[in-house]
């Protein structure tokens, strides 16, 4: 990583980690959202590089402060930590957020699927600011075109791949029966007929493989079912396929 001691943050934001809407994880990129110091003055809207200290660890990620326009019509401005390769629980947790180079202005987008790539842009052009590895495996989902999109590589499912992996996707501290998925996403009583979400799992599988560096995107519970593996940083043989 390029060391950015000689520049000074823009702005510094301290504030409590809260729940959100999750509508972060919707567009394939979880955030934390920060409600800062009730006499704090914010920064100026826009999405931001940002260096993120938490529990004397530094981190590195994008940061949005304004409205979401495209999501929603609430006219209440937030601040969303997107913290690059990161997972734990942090809600209730003090956190402190450099603000460095401003990426954009605050857009609303005609379409989902166009934020989606604006998303990924961003998180582009903050790893560059901050010379970081570029992470092949990331996700992201288009809900309009039923497309997972692996870095800048789109994969194609059909109409119940999709919705078994995107039921997946929005639980990912869930862990579904095969009957569970079936009658969800088949909308009639399973009567043992299992068979069809083993093989609309092994074919999500399959799709994805040639794209994803090792990543498991979808994890076996032996004995019970499968859940979304949002450990980005799983190495190829920790997960198991089978059915």
């Amino acid at each position: 990583m390029k060391e950015k001691n000689n520049i000074e943050p823009i702005y510094t934001i301290r504030g409590t980690v809260v729940h959100g809407r999750g509508i972060g994880k919707h567009v394939g990129t979880p955030t934390a959202n920060i409600e800062a110091d009730k006499h704090a003055s914010l920064p100026g809207t826009g999405v931001y590089a940002a260096q993120i200290l938490l529990d004397s660890q530094t981190y590195y990620g994008v940061t949005h402060v304004g409205m979401r326009p495209t999501l929603d019509n609430d006219k209440a401005i937030t601040i969303e930590t997107h913290i690059f390769n990161f997972n734990n629980d942090i809600y209730g947790c003090t956190i402190t957020v450099h603000l460095y180079k401003k990426l954009r202005e605050v857009k609303k987008f005609n379409e989902l699927s166009l934020l989606i790539k604006q998303v990924e842009h961003d998180r582009l052009a903050a790893q560059r600011f901050w010379g970081l590895k570029q992470t092949d495996g990331t996700l992201y989902i288009d809900v309009k075109k039923h497309c997972v999109m692996i870095g800048a590589q789109e994969v194609y499912l059909s109409a119940n791949e999709f919705k078994v992996f995107y039921m997946l996707y929005l639980s990912p501290q869930t862990t579904f029966t095969k009957k569970q998925i079936y009658e969800k996403i088949w909308h009639e009583p399973a009567n043992n007929h299992l068979h069809a979400v083993e093989n609309t799992i092994f074919q999500i599988r399959k799709k994805l493989k040639p794209n994803c560096k090792g990543h498991q995107y979808i994890k076996t519970i032996t004995g019970y079912g499968y859940k979304f593996n949002s450990d980005q940083q799983n190495q190829p043989g920790q997960s198991r396929e089978d059915q």
